[in-house]
């Protein structure tokens, strides 16, 4: 249910985490920092990035699922990727707790923040993102349709291109109308440059 649900043999296949956060790092040190993308946005990022990015936001909710969640209600599940609020906030989650426990400008100060703050607004939400019927997805058995009322029930598949051509990651693509068809609507100042912020 909350373990990892990829098993050993294709495990070995992917790349480790550190090479992970190489790629994505990446994206932050560029230079110029005219190029600079936000690892953190699944629209910002090419398929090998958002794919980099997926496994790190996995192995990050099977370490809070194993340290932070005390109780059944705070459990991440694996259908994560087909829930886009929820995918957006780990991602975002992933790069606080980076910041504050990793980065080398990171202070007791920063660290102390992410568990007081943001780790307990996190979990206030969690249960929201999970839609209608969170207990389902913790329970290994995602709904159908996890919307909370016939008119949401589109799938986001149905809004999104898929990550690496998969289906169950295509919640992951939320651009917010940011897109390459988009960018001749922009002006300049955006920073949008061919489909990304840049």
């Amino acid at each position: 249910m909350t373990g990892n649900p990829t098993d050993p043999a294709s495990a070995a296949l992917e790349p480790s985490a550190e090479q992970d956060m190489v790629v994505l790092l990446a994206l932050l040190d560029a230079e110029p920092a005219a190029v600079r993308r936000t690892p953190w946005t699944w629209a910002a990022l090419s398929h090998e990035e958002a794919a980099a990015l997926r496994r790190t936001v996995r192995r990050w909710v099977a370490d809070y699922n194993l340290v932070h969640a005390v109780s059944s209600r705070e459990l991440i599940p694996d259908c994560w990727p087909q829930h886009p609020g929820l995918a957006y906030d780990l991602a975002v989650m992933v790069w606080v707790y980076y910041d504050s426990h990793h980065d080398r400008r990171t202070s007791p100060l920063m660290a102390g923040d992410y568990h007081l703050r943001y780790l307990p607004g996190f979990r206030s939400r969690l249960d929201r993102w999970l839609g209608s019927d969170p207990t389902s997805c913790r329970a290994g058995e995602h709904p159908a349709s996890w919307r909370a009322t016939p008119g949401e029930a589109l799938r986001p598949a149905d809004h999104h291109r898929p990550v690496d051509g998969d289906e169950e990651t295509a919640a992951l693509c939320f651009s917010f109308g940011f897109t390459a068809d988009n960018r001749s609507k922009m002006p300049d100042s955006t920073g949008l440059r061919d489909g990304r912020f840049r």
